[in-house]
């Protein structure tokens, strides 16, 4: 598949889910879940800079600006404009908050910004993974950290799991392995600085610059 029309396809399914990403159901209960255990590891200090990407309506980012009583920057970039534009209706009285469509390989911020990026089921989307972690490395400070949340392939019933995913949810495109994970993460120059288990098969792996 060309790069373009994966994008493209990308876009569409998140833009269809826009509009219920935030109403209770199944959906719902299965991401706040990942959220809130990818948040329960990270070192949240006052004055923070973070990034999640693939912010969806912003919700991780909200919770986490509870913790630090807002007192930080706190910015979100989707491929989905929908999905923006429900964060920036979200959060439209709150200064500190900043939500862009953008494309995870590319994203128009400066160098050195962030304290911490997160990026919590979105990356086996992604069509250049490693493009994706050359940005994040370019986005953190020295100092910071990448934590990635995704379903980790480290069974055979997983690796089968991703290509039926790709059979019938075309905006997929791999579940990566934690061997995977580290080399990846250590190819775009961060330290690969371990892994936590969420549950049974989704694994956070952190990188540091």
């Amino acid at each position: 598949m060309e790069e373009s029309k994966h994008l493209e396809i990308n876009k569409d399914y998140w833009d269809k889910w826009a509009g219920s990403m935030d109403s209770q159901g199944w959906r719902y209960e299965f991401l706040r879940k990942c959220q809130r255990g990818a948040i329960s590891i990270l070192d949240i200090q006052e004055n923070i800079s973070i990034l999640d990407i693939g912010c969806g309506t912003g919700w991780a980012l909200g919770q986490i600006a509870k913790t630090v009583k807002g007192k930080g920057s706190f910015y979100g970039v989707d491929l989905s404009s929908l999905m923006i534009e429900k964060a920036q209706e979200n959060f439209k009285d709150e200064k500190q908050f900043h939500f862009i469509v953008s494309n995870a390989e590319l994203i128009p911020l400066d160098d050195n910004m962030f304290n911490i990026i997160i990026c919590i089921n979105s990356f086996h989307h992604y069509f250049n993974p490693d493009k994706a972690l050359k940005e994040m490395h370019r986005l953190l400070k020295n100092g910071g950290k990448l934590y990635i949340l995704d379903p980790t392939a480290d069974s055979w019933i997983f690796k089968i799991l991703s290509k039926l995913m790709g059979l019938f949810e075309h905006a997929h495109e791999k579940l990566y392995s934690t061997k995977e994970y580290k080399e990846m993460i250590l190819l775009s120059g961060l330290k690969y600085i371990g892994r936590r288990k969420i549950q049974m098969y989704q694994k956070v792996h952190i990188g540091e610059k």
